[in-house]
């Protein structure tokens, strides 16, 4: 009986390795970086679920190629490289008790993501314009899919560190600079996963897939 309530109490209350308890206060730094980085592996493992999956259609008779690439990707390419070194920027002062730069840094940050989606948004409307929308074949689809499912996960980030900004305090530097460092730490992984996203949807051909299966002695269509 005694063992049956030590274990129910355990998976009521599960203890921490840095000494934190569910229900106690804020999380401290360890907790949150450890939350930040299996998230950011569920994220990462989707990203290429779908991605093996564009490779699978990839050899089909009725793919068809994306045109060019619409100048709106590459400026969104740099607006997300400039948020991501804008919130790396913005934990340094906070490290070092100067809150005010930090928050600007950040804000800053914020909305170089927020012209991010934007010019996301603008590249949809410049494929439309082409007549490249969802229905026009796999690849659009696949287009419209991942571009929009980073876009969903920009704008969850965003969510994320608008709260971190609003609940800046002037006597919790420290925290305030951890989660920063965190928001950082997410915008990197936001911006390698649409360079990988990029180079998938206008690098990948049909033919350099089946030239890699080849020499990797996997079958292709």
């Amino acid at each position: 009986m005694t063992m049956r309530m030590l274990w129910f109490c355990d998976m009521r209350f599960p203890f921490q390795p840095d000494g934190y308890w569910p229900g106690s206060g804020p999380a401290p730094y360890g907790t949150r970086e450890v939350g930040l980085w299996a998230f950011i592996g569920v994220v990462c493992t989707l990203f290429a679920l779908f991605g093996a999956a564009y490779l699978m259609r990839i050899g089909y008779e009725d793919w068809r190629l994306l045109p060019p690439v619409p100048w709106q990707l590459w400026l969104s390419t740099a607006l997300l490289a400039a948020g991501d070194a804008a919130w790396l920027l913005a934990a340094r002062p906070a490290a070092r008790r100067r809150p005010r730069l930090a928050h600007r840094l950040g804000m800053l940050g914020w909305m170089l993501s927020a012209a991010f989606v934007a010019s996301q948004l603008g590249a949809w409307g410049a494929m439309a314009a082409q007549r490249i929308v969802v229905t026009a074949g796999p690849a659009a689809g696949f287009f419209y899919m991942l571009t929009g499912l980073h876009i969903v996960h920009v704008a969850g980030g965003m969510l994320a560190a608008a709260w971190v900004l609003a609940r800046r305090r002037p006597d919790d530097g420290l925290r305030f600079g951890e989660s920063l460092a965190l928001c950082a730490r997410y915008w990197h992984a936001l911006l390698l996963l649409w360079c990988a996203v990029f180079a998938l949807l206008f690098g990948m051909t049909p033919e350099l897939v089946r030239e890699i299966c080849t020499t990797l002695g996997i079958p292709a269509r």
